[in-house]
């Protein structure tokens, strides 16, 4: 299995606990501006996607001497460096893909990355924003997931577009069998894990999963 990790260009403080990667096994992008947190980190992108408007043209002289490859597009275009990212990450075959960074900065720009989880060209892919202390993911369709934490994490699962029917929780402190989930409504924020474990099935509309962790909690 292919995965991709995605570095974007909003706050990245810290280093999602457990989150391990392998320049020989992933996928690693940096979608324009994000190559900063990779320098941050000592990873070097086997790939820099974007309009390298955010990246000082010297850096990227240096850049173009070197194997990593560089993708450039117009300043002039119809999707975010972080879209763009994600469908080179799809074309390459990538099965799971976790982005860093994609969260924090401008709001507009939070928003938009978070809503990117319910593109139709992720719809079967495992895609997760990860930031250190919260994780984000989105359920299309009919879907089921598996999710990892400790006693005391937080999950939400926030409807974002229109209704979230056939919901079941497991692993939860407020489990439910089949239920709907009103788009608008605050319903499913709040949960929390009772152990290590978790799932959440939906079986049609759209779902956002947001784990919220407890210090030191896994990933």
């Amino acid at each position: 299995m292919i995965r991709a990790i995605v570095f974007a260009n909003g706050v990245m403080d810290r280093w999602p606990v457990g989150l391990t990667l392998s320049a020989d096994r992933d996928l690693i992008i940096a979608a324009d501006g994000g190559l900063a947190h990779c320098r941050r980190w000592g990873v070097t992108p086997h790939v820099v996607v974007g309009d390298m408007d955010s990246i000082d043209p010297g850096e990227l002289a240096d850049l173009e001497k070197t194997a990593t490859e560089i993708i450039r597009h117009p300043v002039r275009k119809n999707e975010t460096d972080l879209e763009l990212a994600l469908k080179l990450a799809i074309d390459r075959g990538a099965e799971e893909i976790a982005v860093l960074g994609a969260l924090g900065a401008r709001w507009d720009m939070t928003f938009s990355n978070v809503l990117l989880l319910g593109a139709e060209f992720l719809s079967r892919t495992t895609v997760r924003l990860l930031d250190g202390v919260h994780e984000l993911c989105c359920l299309q369709g009919s879907r089921q997931i598996r999710l990892r934490g400790r006693p005391g994490d937080l999950v939400s699962l926030l409807p974002i577009s229109g209704n979230a029917t056939g919901v079941s929780l497991k692993g939860l402190a407020y489990p439910l069998t089949d239920a709907s989930l009103p788009f608008g409504t605050s319903h499913g924020v709040s949960n929390v894990f009772t152990g290590e474990t978790a799932s959440v099935t939906l079986k049609e509309g759209m779902l956002l999963v947001s784990i919220t962790r407890a210090a030191g909690g896994p990933f």
